[in-house]
């Protein structure tokens, strides 16, 4: 395996500093903001983990021996999208009472919902960097299934970019969710809370599609790529959703002024 798909983890990695120290150096936002995002990410998946390791083969299992196939596999694909939904908008929701985040203004709840994403980006990053330096190094030490696993997808270095694309999709997804689970503690409107859960929920659900239905094996370039862009339009949502709430912040800080006024 060629030493160049490090790139593919080492630029995840970059992409998730690089995020942080633009917003950092562009808008002044103090390192504690994007510090609560990434804990409240780390707060989030770990709580995630703790209720799906014990559950999802048992519950997998259960839903495929009890119902047909084309009840059992929706559900599960869709109980993938609410584990993300219930615990990563239930972990930023939990940290946007905090006084500081609640009364942040815009461009600092940008900053935590970057933390949140670019923590993510740098951890996975970080896990396919160091896994394809082990087999590089050392193949003939590690478990076949791992190798095999690993090379599967490394029949051309044009897959390299195709994660780093994924992640920057997911970074901005994180950050407009961020920012809507905030603006519904500042407004108390909680549909807005609600679009950010569904929202999620829908991201991972078709991650969990994937995943449990073997569609992540063995893909050529092209399958590679195509999977990457399923997830781009969630990503341009994000975008231009950041874009919205752009407005809609500057609008409740006036009418919130003019009300002390």
């Amino acid at each position: 395996m060629s030493a160049l798909f490090l790139l593919s983890g080492a630029g995840m990695m970059a992409i998730g500093a690089a995020v942080v120290v633009y917003w950092k150096l562009s808008r002044g936002v103090l390192w504690r903001l994007f510090l609560w995002g990434a804990l409240a990410w780390i707060v989030g998946v770990t709580a995630k983990i703790i209720v799906a390791v014990p559950l999802n083969k048992p519950l997998i299992n259960a839903c495929r021996e009890i119902l047909p196939g084309y009840l059992a596999e929706p559900l599960l694909w869709v109980y993938i999208g609410l584990l993300t939904g219930i615990f990563e908008c239930g972990a930023t929701l939990a940290f946007a009472y905090i006084r500081r985040i609640r009364s942040a203004d815009y461009k600092d709840i940008v900053g935590f919902g970057l933390g949140f994403g670019a923590v993510e980006a740098f951890l996975v990053g970080l896990a396919s960097f160091g896994t394809i330096l082990l087999v590089v190094l050392i193949p003939d030490k590690l478990p076949e299934a791992v190798v095999k696993q690993v090379t599967a997808g490394s029949n051309s270095l044009l897959v390299i970019p195709a994660p780093i694309v994924e992640r920057v999709s997911a970074i901005l997804l994180h950050a407009f969710s961020c920012v809507l689970v905030v603006y519904t503690v500042r407004t108390k409107v909680w549909k807005w809370f609600w679009l950010a859960f569904f929202y999620k929920t829908a991201v991972d659900g078709i991650a969990g599609l994937m995943h449990l239905e073997g569609l992540l094996k063995d893909l050529s370039v092209s399958g590679a790529w195509i999977v990457e862009l399923v997830f781009l339009p969630f990503g341009l949502v994000g975008l231009w959703g950041l874009f919205v709430f752009r407005k809609r912040w500057e609008t409740l800080a006036q009418n919130t002024a003019d009300g002390i006024q």
